[in-house]
């Protein structure tokens, strides 16, 4: 899944020459705190709710790009890239710029947190084990044939690094909610089995799955 594929031309760009108080009406009408803004199609930068508001409201756009390479993607890039950049930026959209500088579109945090959901098949029925391994010891092959000799297949896997031990952190999604055969068989195998998860997630367990995903992505 790519980033062009992402896109959405609902959200207007700015001119360059519109002022700040068509920029913020423009935020309170789509709900969005920032804005792209062109020049002939031409991307110059992103402006924010928070610049414009602190700004002369009669004052044009451009007066509030800054200097240097603005925040933008490739429409070529996975999907996985602008999810790295919304998230270190704290961005609610995304420009999608071509080569020659023509913005496509915006990517917004509704279609990104969409498409992540599909990635690590967040909407498919199913247990989540996490797993803290040596390095030296991580083999998807056998975590496979585990997983599968309890008459269940493996449908998302991502790992990370715990920083603070040097361990390998393996996070695999089963087809099953009844997940207590495969823990039984990772605890003989000696894996070291940090967490766990059935198919109904609490608020916190979404929030420390969101956040394995972050480190994975800022490895």
């Amino acid at each position: 899944m790519t980033a062009s594929e992402l896109i959405t031309n609902s959200i207007p760009a700015l001119q360059a020459t519109d002022t700040v108080r068509q920029a913020l009406d423009l935020m309170e009408e789509y709900r969005i705190s920032e804005l792209p803004v062109v020049d002939q199609q031409k991307y110059l930068g992103l402006i924010t709710e928070a610049e414009a508001q602190n700004a002369d409201e009669r004052s044009a756009v451009s007066a509030l790009l800054h200097i240097g390479s603005p925040v933008k993607i490739n429409p070529i890039d996975f999907f996985l890239v602008p999810l790295r950049v919304m998230h270190q930026q704290q961005l609610a959209v995304l420009p999608v710029v071509k080569d020659d500088g023509d913005l496509l579109g915006v990517i917004t945090k509704d279609e990104l947190l969409h498409a992540a959901a599909n990635y690590t098949a967040a909407q498919v029925p199913g247990g989540i084990i996490i797993l803290q391994i040596n390095p030296s010891s991580f083999y998807i092959s056998e975590i496979g044939r585990i997983v599968e000799s309890n008459n269940a297949r493996i449908i998302h896997l991502n790992t990370w690094t715990d920083s603070s031990t040097g361990e390998l952190m393996v996070a695999i999604k089963v087809n099953k909610s009844d997940i207590q055969d495969i823990l039984a068989s990772f605890e003989r195998y000696e894996y070291n089995v940090v967490r766990y998860f059935g198919e109904n997630l609490s608020e916190e367990e979404l929030r420390l799955n969101y956040d394995h995903l972050m480190n994975y992505l800022n490895i």
